[in-house]
């Protein structure tokens, strides 16, 4: 033996057996590069020694969705299609383009100019669109409609029509809270709560191709989701045919004293056929059944609920079961309690012998 070689102990050279499980936690066996993390044999070596684990939790999270499945409830879409309303014969720049210089400064006033034109009924539509999820048509909701009852059943007793009072040991502790954090106390659901659920279950999508929109709601039963997005849709539609009427109403009052004190005689037929104008629009604002928007596919909710979607659930369970599978796996550090809890799912990577 040389000078200064270490003695080989005894049984360095021998095999391990048959069967015995490698550490499988080894910290040298872990890679340091990201390129190693995800590289495709590592991950195959661990789906054979972790198999065990990776089934247990596929089936946990399989378990949870079923269970969310029974015990969630039910929700049903509604959608209607809706687009800009047409509610002009004649455009007004048409008659506004011969007007004097004075004339043509009354009516930019009175923004009459291509008010009927395209850009026009744009921008009535997206005030339309806006209105939607808005505190206006909120408030207008709840004063005409009342439907806040409807809209939130656990706080609304129907026997004695009135909202439940905020008694129990729950409902008294979440308000002591905030009186903790000086937040306020509602003893009944209000038009911030409305506009609140509008905006969680109200969702206008606009098209990118042509100038309608579809509007969804999501409602606890089909028919009463097509019974509200009707009213949503209609109570938003007269909101603006009321600002309509205002200010058309305005226009004309102020055309009349306008003629009755006009000294300039050849302005006066311009005056009157702008008088006309609005006139005419005063009409259509009373007649038409839906003035801001035309409603293209009326709402419709499918008996089917949207959710919860067994499919989607079960997907993302298993998708969230690998996820974790994967972190307990890589993340587990090599030594303690968490390591020994793996260990008992580990299965030996190898099935022969191998020499030290």
């Amino acid at each position: 033996m040389p000078t200064g070689a270490m003695p080989r102990p005894r049984g360095a050279g021998m095999f391990r057996s048959k069967g015995r499980m490698p550490d499988l936690l080894d910290d040298d066996a872990s890679p340091g590069t990201l390129g190693q993390m995800l590289s495709l044999s590592r991950l195959w070596s661990d789906l054979r020694a972790y198999y065990l684990l990776l089934i247990a939790l596929v089936a946990m999270a399989l378990g949870l969705a079923i269970l969310l499945v029974l015990i969630k409830q039910p929700a049903y879409t509604a959608t209607a299609i809706v687009g800009p309303a047409d509610n002009s014969d004649q455009p007004f720049g048409e008659g506004l383009s011969a007007a004097a210089g004075g004339l043509g400064g009354i009516a930019k006033h009175l923004h009459v100019g291509g008010m009927l034109g395209q850009q026009g009924l744009d921008n009535t539509f997206d005030e339309y669109s806006s209105l939607l999820t808005s505190n206006r048509l909120a408030e207008r909701l709840i004063r005409n409609d009342h439907i806040l009852p409807e809209i939130f059943p656990e706080d609304w007793d129907p026997l004695h029509r009135r909202w439940l009072p905020r008694d129990g040991f729950i409902r008294h502790s979440v308000d002591y809270m905030k009186l903790l954090l000086r937040r306020p106390i509602k003893m009944a659901p209000d038009q911030d709560d409305l506009k609140k659920y509008f905006e969680t279950n109200l969702i206008v999508e606009p098209s990118l191709e042509t100038s309608f929109a579809t509007i969804s709601f999501r409602f606890r039963n089909p028919a009463g989701a097509e019974r509200l997005l009707g009213i949503i849709l209609r109570e938003a539609d007269n909101i603006i045919r009321e600002d309509k009427r205002r200010d058309v109403a305005a226009r004309i009052a102020f055309l009349n004293t306008a003629l009755e004190h006009l000294s300039l005689a050849d302005q006066k037929p311009e005056l009157i056929d702008i008088l006309s104008n609005q006139e005419q629009e005063m009409m259509m604002i009373e007649s038409d059944h839906l003035y801001a928007s035309t409603l293209i596919d009326s709402p419709h909710a499918p008996v089917k609920p949207s959710s919860p979607s067994p499919i989607i659930d079960t997907a993302i369970a298993i998708v969230m079961a690998c996820l974790a599978w994967l972190g307990i796996v890589r993340m587990t550090p090599a030594t303690g309690t968490w390591s020994r809890i793996l260990a008992a799912f580990a299965r030996s990577r190898r099935t022969g012998d191998v020499a030290i």
